[in-house]
């Protein structure tokens, strides 16, 4: 599967994330909205909550099932720090693996995949922007083919391909994680921040609706005024 990875000669593809995307991202502001990662101008938005794991990766914790085990409360702008409140957590469950950052594992990419190619009309044609941070992924003779892309804050490679092929395997996720993708028809587009442990997408209703709905993703309803910053669990804190 790696020769699915092509390489993209013009960051003009992207251009419209960067006038999309607001306020920088930056740990010195007092608050830092969704904005900062994923594109406004969408319908509806959804927030993806990494799961944690207990002992090994085959066993998965929800945000929501560690909140109950700590006595928090989940909801929409929930904080790991806020809900796992580590020392009680290790006292009630010990041996905690924390939720992936800056990536979307591979079993919760392969299910988001599947449910957002039925809400683009150019499935064979997305684009995946990979956080330079990571390093490029190790297919030869694409590193001198590809652009990259300038974003606030941070820079990614550009890469395209079939995602019911690439990312339904799981191939894309194995090379190198993939921080952002989206369709050429711009249906939808899903975000995920290198510091962060969940990931947004935006879309359509009917996507965003299918994706809370599904009962395979701990995902929740997001808004373009919801906080990412540490201190937007005024709930839990």
């Amino acid at each position: 599967m790696l020769n699915d990875w092509m390489p993209v000669s013009d960051a003009e593809v992207g251009r419209w994330l960067a006038l999309s995307l607001e306020e920088h991202w930056s740990r010195t502001k007092t608050a830092n909205y969704i904005t900062a990662v994923v594109p406004k101008g969408f319908a509806a938005y959804a927030r993806l909550f990494h799961p944690a794991y207990r002992g090994s990766e085959d066993r998965e914790l929800t945000w929501a099932q560690v909140a109950k085990l700590t006595g928090r409360s989940p909801h929409a702008q929930m904080q790991w720090h806020a809900v796992s409140r580590f020392r009680d957590l290790d006292t009630c469950l010990p041996g905690i693996i924390q939720p992936c950052t800056g990536y979307l594992p591979d079993k919760q990419a392969r299910i988001l995949a599947e449910i957002l190619c039925r809400h683009t009309n150019t499935p064979e044609t997305c684009y995946f922007a990979i956080w330079e941070g990571w390093g490029f992924p190790e297919v030869e003779g694409l590193r001198d083919k590809t652009t990259r892309l300038c974003l606030p804050d941070r820079t990614y490679y550009l890469l395209k391909g079939n995602l019911e092929k690439a990312l339904i395997s799981g191939t894309h996720f194995s090379l190198r994680p993939v921080n952002i993708w989206w369709p050429e028809d711009r249906q939808w587009c899903a975000a995920t921040e290198v510091d962060l442990m969940w990931t947004y997408v935006a879309g359509s209703e009917a996507c965003i609706s299918e994706i809370l709905d599904s009962g395979r993703l701990e995902a929740w309803r997001a808004t373009l005024d919801d906080r990412l910053d540490l201190g937007s669990d005024e709930i839990n804190n």
